[in-house]
């Protein structure tokens, strides 16, 4: 899913290309699905006339700003979506073999249905502008899961904007209000950041360099982290999108010693390239660990490992794997953390000291569902995370919470942090 780096690549298009123009067409199809908050395509075709004053973001949604009065064009790109200006590089999330930037009208997919997935304009230049040509803008979306509205101004003050948390690019908070923030969570601290009314725009693979980078375990209760750890979080929760939107959220210019560049396709470049420079003496006695059986990545994760956009390769040319502070391979694994697939390097996200997890059948026995409709199935019953000290910054609260977690064949699944996706 495009996150907020990709996102703001996308909005700054717009803003850089489309500011001051006049919107001279809109075409549209009828889709009850991607036009939300009771509007129709119709509706969106009354644009029309309007002048695009700028393009704003906050987190991983964005809006057009226009002239005159009436409401204004909210989008988010669900899974796959992007924009693309005729003659510019789209805004790629993934890009996928059969997608041609040079084509116009663009297709989404060789199907005849694409073009109902398409929606586009027609901008003309501002009076007085040198150029008279025409911009042809349009938003891409072939899975349908994207989401267009249109929502009064200031669009801040509406939903779903007003039901997001902090921007960690635009407005994040300082140390004390994000301890503050924290104070009563209880989930998983994946969960929880990943929880758009907590942070907007942190999305799975940003959670996942972001704990990473701060060293703390993805499934961790957030009572459990200690000061420190808070301190680490808070600075990176900032510097991995920051730093990402620097290099217009273009994945070959990401630092080398990201995360990102071996978390995909469940770690298989990680196994084969370790596996290269065991067999090359290399590397010595390297750990050889089974794969996991967890559910497959999503579509868009899968196609990362082939993705080779105009010759820029994903994995640097300095690197053959993903090494430890040692120069050892690290070990990957990946465990299903608030019901996403979680990278892990194990040597460098460990539990807390006295965090452990313990068994909790529930009444019905192995394999019985709860009231709620939870049950842990064919895989045994809960479990609950518990820790033995509280931290210091969380003193005055219980001293202890619990996290709900899975016990499958292939370990431990922790749920927690219910979030939210607007």
């Amino acid at each position: 899913m495009p996150e907020l780096p990709e996102v703001e690549r996308a909005r700054k298009l717009i803003a850089d290309s489309c500011t001051g123009y006049t919107i001279r067409s809109v075409d549209t199809t009828e889709d009850k699905i991607v036009y939300a908050g009771g509007i129709t395509h119709e509706d969106y075709a009354k644009l029309v006339g309007r002048t695009i004053t700028g393009c704003e973001r906050k987190g991983k949604i964005f809006w057009m700003t226009l002239s005159g009065g009436g409401r204004l064009p909210v989008m988010h790109f669900g899974m796959n979506g992007m924009v693309q200006i005729k003659g510019q590089e789209p805004t790629w999330y993934v890009r996928r073999p059969r997608e041609r930037p040079k084509e116009w009208p663009p297709k989404v997919s060789d199907t005849p249905a694409s073009v109902s997935q398409r929606r586009a304009m027609e901008l003309d230049p501002p009076a007085g502008s040198k150029s008279t040509e025409v911009v042809h803008l349009a938003f891409l979306d072939s899975r349908r899961l994207a989401r267009l509205r249109l929502v009064p101004s200031p669009v801040s003050d509406h939903p779903p904007v007003s039901a997001l948390g902090f921007d960690p690019v635009l407005s994040m908070p300082n140390l004390d209000d994000f301890l503050g923030l924290l104070k009563r969570k209880k989930g998983t601290i994946k969960g929880v950041i990943m929880d758009q009314a907590f942070s907007a725009g942190v999305g799975n693979w940003v959670a996942d360099e972001i704990l990473y980078q701060s060293r703390i375990h993805p499934a961790c209760p957030v009572p459990a982290l200690s000061q420190a750890d808070l301190e680490r979080l808070h600075h990176w929760i900032r510097e991995i999108p920051l730093t990402a939107v620097k290099v217009n959220a273009m994945h070959g210019k990401f630092p080398d010693d990201w995360l990102f560049r071996w978390r995909w396709g469940k770690g298989k470049k990680q196994e084969r390239r370790v596996k290269n420079a065991k067999e090359d003496g290399r590397i010595k006695d390297v750990k050889e660990e089974e794969g996991s059986d967890l559910e497959e990545m999503e579509e868009e994760e899968e196609a990362e490992e082939e993705a080779e956009v105009k010759g820029e390769k994903v994995v640097p040319k300095s690197k053959d794997f993903m090494a430890l502070p040692d120069g050892s391979p690290a070990t990957i694994t990946f465990i299903e953390v608030g019901g996403r697939t979680t990278a892990v390097v194990a040597e460098m996200q460990k539990m807390p000291e006295g965090v452990e997890i313990k068994p909790k059948i529930t009444k019905g026995g192995k394999g019985s569902r709860s009231k709620k409709g939870k049950g842990d199935g064919e895989d045994g019953g809960s479990s609950v995370l518990t820790y033995a000290d509280t931290p210091g910054w969380l003193a005055d609260t219980s001293t202890e919470r619990s996290c709900q977690a899975r016990q499958s064949s292939d370990g431990w699944r922790a749920f927690g942090g219910r979030g939210r996706t607007v």
